[in-house]
């Protein structure tokens, strides 16, 4: 008989299952654990049925680091919506990314805290995946024009304030004998530490 043919978003709706199963699974053995057999087994499938959806294992996490980076982004976008000063979107978007992090731990620790082998450095130059970036280094350009923040190279001001919230939500991904305390509240004492840092008027 011919094997049906899938709709776009049949195989949308699978590869999303898909990456899911790669992360549950990377979590445990880690991204060198995962092979695309070991996966195969885990949906039940054939390893021809998965390669059916992704040819490689470098495929597929390229797509699930960029499945992620697009849910990052729509939050990033929500928050510029806000009708509030440069330095207000900044500290929405930053604590958005701690949730991001925080919500799906598992997610988070394959995207940014994985040696992934140079499986993902093509990212890197993709525009699509690197917008969360760059959305929170235009809000940085807009607090700068406006004089909320010293007009320093905005690249490093924006890495400083990503990585700043990137070291504490990966301390609460990876410590579970440390308490950190409410980390809601230790975002947003750090953030305010580093606009007064920033900022000759004090924010």
């Amino acid at each position: 008989m011919p094997r049906h043919s899938l709709t776009e978003q049949e195989i949308a709706d699978f590869r999303a299952v898909i990456q899911r199963h790669a992360i549950v699974i990377a979590s445990e053995v880690g991204l060198v654990g995962l092979s695309m057999r070991k996966l195969a087994d885990s949906l039940h499938l054939t390893a021809g049925a998965l390669y059916r959806y992704y040819p490689s294992k470098r495929e597929l996490i390229l797509d699930c680091c960029s499945t992620a980076l697009l849910a990052l982004k729509e939050r990033f976008a929500h928050k510029q919506e806000a009708t509030e000063s440069p330095i207000g979107i900044i500290r929405h978007m930053l604590h958005a990314y701690a949730d991001f992090a925080l919500e799906d731990k598992d997610r988070f620790r394959l995207i940014f805290l994985e040696n992934d082998q140079g499986a993902t450095a093509s990212l890197e130059a993709d525009a699509e995946a690197m917008a969360p970036y760059y959305m929170l280094k235009s809000e940085v350009l807009k607090a700068q024009s406006q004089g909320l923040i010293h007009a320093s190279d905005p690249d490093l001001v924006t890495n400083i304030l990503w990585g700043n919230v990137h070291g504490i939500i990966t301390l609460a991904c990876t410590l579970n004998t440390f308490e950190l305390g409410d980390i809601s509240q230790l975002l947003d004492e750090s953030i305010s530490y580093l606009f007064r840092g920033m900022s000759p008027q004090g924010v």
